[in-house]
């Protein structure tokens, strides 16, 4: 109710935003997708001389304090982690470590967020092992995919069933002297399509046939580093690159971008869409996280045409300007990864290189311009 929202929003406004020092340098960061009552991230540390580790960070509203369970990672530096919406104990990391002072040696893993003797501990579930290049990043399936899970090679896209245990279900090869950097799942079309971003390209793959059935050619003018795909809006996707723009598209329509946005200085590693699909947030080496609204694309834009009332017409909502809504600057280093909480929807999580997390909310004034 009303009463209820406006009392968590003043607390939450005690709160945040709240920035939290790691030890290690770290590049990646998830929600825990599958928890329902607690805002929870995952961050997995690099180092190369210490112990990595996976920490799970859960934020009591009531006392405000960030709660930092720690899971010994052993493979090495973690460049990429994810957390199965269906499981909240699964989750998957990209890995390396230095193998006899000359060797990198590279891997992936599905584990298990467990306990033992009342330590935490990473329970290997199995490897992704069936690449035959580096893997650098996975990703769970959406609803209706329940126990699956694709990763991203160097030179491959491989779907996994993990059902009763990780076993390969589908491949395809990945075109020759290409670079992919980027993967997600499209929560659309049934759970069968999938998006990988490679220099500066978009391939969309469909998972049945495990081919390659549209390409955006050069939707970057240098190499594309993320996609995400509208939650609410079938077709629509996001994307952003090294040419430090954010830009829109309608995959049916790949030649030119529906609508495209500079507002980084530097490469745009991370572009992910809010569940309100007219807010997006970015993240860039420039060390800003950019909070964008894209109302002209948004599905609430897509329910309400036709119904030109004189109130709705002048009404808060309209007026807010699409572009730029807020820019965060809690950073001093290269933002790597931004992720919005699954149990807040107005709350997110930034990360840069040098291991600072910053948990922080959209403003109660763009927040009650866009639900009252």
């Amino acid at each position: 109710n009303t009463n209820y929202f406006i009392q968590t929003n003043l607390r939450m406004d005690n709160i945040l935003p709240r920035i939290h020092g790691i030890e290690y340098r770290c590049r990646s960061l998830c929600a825990l997708e599958g928890e329902q009552e607690t805002i929870s991230f995952l961050v997995g540390t690099q180092s190369m001389k210490q112990d990595n580790a996976v920490h799970l960070y859960e934020l009591d509203e009531e006392f405000g304090e960030l709660n930092d369970t720690v899971y010994p990672h052993h493979p090495g530096e973690i460049w990429h982690i994810s957390s199965s919406s269906h499981d909240r104990q699964l989750i998957a990391t990209c890995h390396s470590h230095v193998e006899g002072g000359v060797s990198l040696v590279r891997g992936a893993t599905v584990w298990r967020l467990s306990q033992q003797d009342d330590s935490p501990i990473l329970e290997n579930v199995g490897e992704l092992s069936a690449h035959t290049s580096p893997v650098r990043m996975t990703e769970w399936g959406p609803e209706g995919c329940e126990g699956t899970l694709c990763s991203l090679g160097d030179s491959s896209l491989i779907k996994w069933d993990l059902e009763s245990e990780v076993r390969e279900h589908g491949s395809c090869e990945l075109p020759k002297r290409s670079s992919p950097v980027s993967l997600r799942w499209n929560p659309h079309s049934n759970g069968n399509q999938v998006g990988v971003a490679a220099d500066q390209h978009i391939r969309l793959h469909d998972l049945r046939s495990m081919k390659c059935t549209t390409i955006i050619d050069n939707a970057h003018t240098q190499t594309v580093r993320d996609l995400d795909f509208n939650p609410n809006r079938q077709y629509y996707m996001a994307t952003c690159g090294d040419d430090c723009a954010t830009r829109f598209w309608d995959t049916r329509k790949c030649t030119e971008p529906l609508l495209s946005f500079t507002n980084h200085s530097h490469w745009v590693w991370r572009v992910r869409y809010n569940l309100r699909d007219q807010l997006l947030l970015s993240g860039g080496s420039d060390s800003k996280v950019v909070l964008l609204n894209v109302p002209s694309l948004a599905s609430e834009t897509l329910d309400s045409c036709g119904e030109e009332d004189e109130e709705e017409e002048t009404s808060p909502k309209e007026k807010m300007r699409e572009g730029v809504l807020e820019e965060y600057d809690k950073h001093e280093d290269s933002v790597y990864s931004v992720a919005w909480s699954n149990v807040d929807p107005w709350l997110f999580a930034s990360l840069s290189n040098d291991g600072r997390l910053v948990l922080n909310k959209v403003s109660k004034e763009i927040k009650f311009n866009i639900i009252l």
